[in-house]
């Protein structure tokens, strides 16, 4: 296992999408912080970071969905999944240790990403920069961007499902990341909906409160979609030839 994480860790050392990726992911609070201190320096602290937050939730899975196609099309597409498909390592290693080094290069990427929030909000909000306001800044994105990942894991069951294909992964990846901002919108009526469907869960979690029924919906949904979208990539790769 050791050795397949480290191979991939070689790959995607190598995988240009990776570091556009992570460099799109910091831009973002670099933007938001562009924008309040040149275009819109009236704008509220509160205000300034939901709109950080729909912006990060709009864009992130959509740089996410990305990298992982771009991850496996290579495979195909320069025909290394051969080897996978013909040696004795176990297919499920290979695919454990792609979602191992998928998921540590997403999480330096968006730990980097609210190292910069909280250096926005110390510049640009002082007398709002306290220990709770940090804290739950750090909860609610921390939160949002787990929750995000999850969710995606089933774009990498179409990334495997597609093979050398590229739209499929990328139309189901544009759809994901409008479900989770269109979660951030969801009316009072259809919260209960919205927390059942695992994609507008993501940003339902952050707003119904930690703890209360609607939250453990949501949570329920979206680890049952992470691992109903994991043991679909398992099936579906055992199940292909060469």
């Amino acid at each position: 296992m050791h050795d397949a994480i480290c191979s991939e860790i070689i790959k995607f050392r190598r995988n240009k999408m990776a570091w556009v990726g992570t460099l799109i992911i910091v831009t973002i609070p670099l933007f938001m912080i562009w924008n309040r201190l040149l275009i819109d320096p009236q704008k509220e602290y509160m205000e300034w970071l939901m709109s950080l937050l729909m912006l990060n939730t709009l864009v992130l899975p959509i740089v996410n969905g990305f990298v992982i196609t771009s991850s496996m099309q290579r495979e195909y597409q320069d025909r290394t999944i051969r080897n996978i498909l013909t040696a004795s390592v176990s297919r499920e290693k290979f695919l454990t240790a792609k979602l191992v080094v998928w998921f540590l290069w997403y999480l330096i990427s968006f730990c980097l990403s609210e190292v910069i929030v909280i250096a926005g909000c110390y510049a640009l909000f002082p007398i709002e920069f306290t220990t709770g306001n940090m804290g739950y800044a750090l909860f609610l994105f921390t939160q949002n961007n787990f929750f995000s990942f999850i969710v995606g894991i089933p774009i990498f069951l179409i990334c495997v499902k597609q093979q050398a294909l590229f739209y499929p992964s990328m139309l189901a990846t544009l759809g994901s990341a409008v479900l989770q901002a269109a979660g951030l919108q969801v009316s009072e009526e259809l919260i209960l909906p919205a927390c059942v469907c695992p994609w507008t869960a993501v940003s339902i979690s952050g707003i119904v409160g930690f703890g209360t029924h609607y939250y453990w919906i949501c949570f329920v949904s979206i680890v049952l979609c992470g691992l109903a979208g994991f043991m679909g990539v398992i099936i579906s790769f055992n199940n292909q030839d060469q």
